[in-house]
């Protein structure tokens, strides 16, 4: 059965050969928004082929609501599932047959994250895709980020370069201090981070939104991710800022900042044309 991804094959070859060769099997492994199941799937295909003693005995947490909504259709409109599910149907089962062959090595969380919250302990890799809303961050934060072993977890940001997710930018310029840049993965929106030492408690707690942020603060926390990635990834980082001030309601700011990364010659082939529909061409 093919894997349907709304991921890269860059992303899945790296999920594969951490679950393989880089985990040790300190704490677990999860898959924090994992769909049909091929990033589950590139991390089952690692595990079942590490060799440590260690990570003979875990599997991947995978997460998701398992509810389809229609946006989904975009990624399914050419495969056997078109129009298979409508917004609201449960995919569980679809994902269940997609991932039998390696459901040993597969622990499935199905319903909102939120509720489900996290008790298996502590947490070696999280891939990230599910920090969808201020919300889903601070649960995230909460409830995952508080698992994370000092100097040894490893976390993927899924959508650290999508137009819409601002909030990773914000937050992981507040939490600078506590990870360092481990892969920046070509031809994706994932950037890979290691936790380099211990998030203050009080961090943790903190429930976060954009008013926790100052206009410098902003700035510096583009300024900052647009530091650490390549080239390929600027244009779509540049789109998120723009988005932060559609999220907070300021189109006018938003069109200054869409105006100030056009004037840089940044692509208007990327994700920056769905910002500046957004806005109205012809209004700018």
């Amino acid at each position: 059965m093919t894997a349907l991804a709304m991921t890269t094959t860059q992303e899945h070859t790296f999920l594969e050969q951490y679950a393989q060769t880089a985990y040790a099997g300190h704490g677990e492994i999860v898959d924090l928004g994992c769909w049909l199941g091929a990033t589950t799937l590139s991390l089952a295909k690692g595990l079942a082929k590490n060799a440590n003693s260690r990570a003979a005995n875990r599997q991947i947490h995978a997460y998701d609501s398992f509810i389809w909504e229609e946006w989904m259709d975009t990624y399914t409109n050419f495969s056997d599932l078109k129009q298979r599910y409508r917004p609201q149907d449960s995919f569980l089962r679809e994902f269940e047959e997609r991932t039998a062959y390696w459901s040993p090595y597969i622990c499935i969380h199905a319903g909102d994250i939120c509720e489900l919250g996290w008790s298996a302990g502590e947490i070696e890799f999280a891939f990230v895709d599910v920090m969808k809303s201020w919300s889903l961050a601070n649960h995230v934060v909460h409830h995952f980020f508080s698992s994370l072993i000092p100097k040894v977890s490893v976390v993927v940001h899924q959508d650290f370069a999508h137009y819409y997710t601002s909030w990773i930018h914000l937050l992981n310029y507040r939490f600078r201090d506590y990870f360092e840049l481990l892969y920046d993965i070509p031809q994706s929106s994932s950037v890979v981070f290691k936790n380099i030492a211990p998030i203050p408690e009080e961090m943790l707690n903190i429930t976060y939104s954009f008013d926790n942020f100052a206009e410098e603060d902003i700035d510096s926390a583009f300024r900052y991710s647009a530091q650490l990635t390549s080239p390929e990834k600027h244009a779509n980082i540049a789109a998120a800022k723009v988005m932060l001030f559609l999220h907070q309601g300021n189109r006018e700011r938003a069109k200054r900042e869409l105006y100030n990364y056009l004037s840089q010659n940044i692509s208007i082939h990327s994700e920056l044309s769905i910002v500046q529909a957004m806005l109205g061409a012809n209004q700018l």
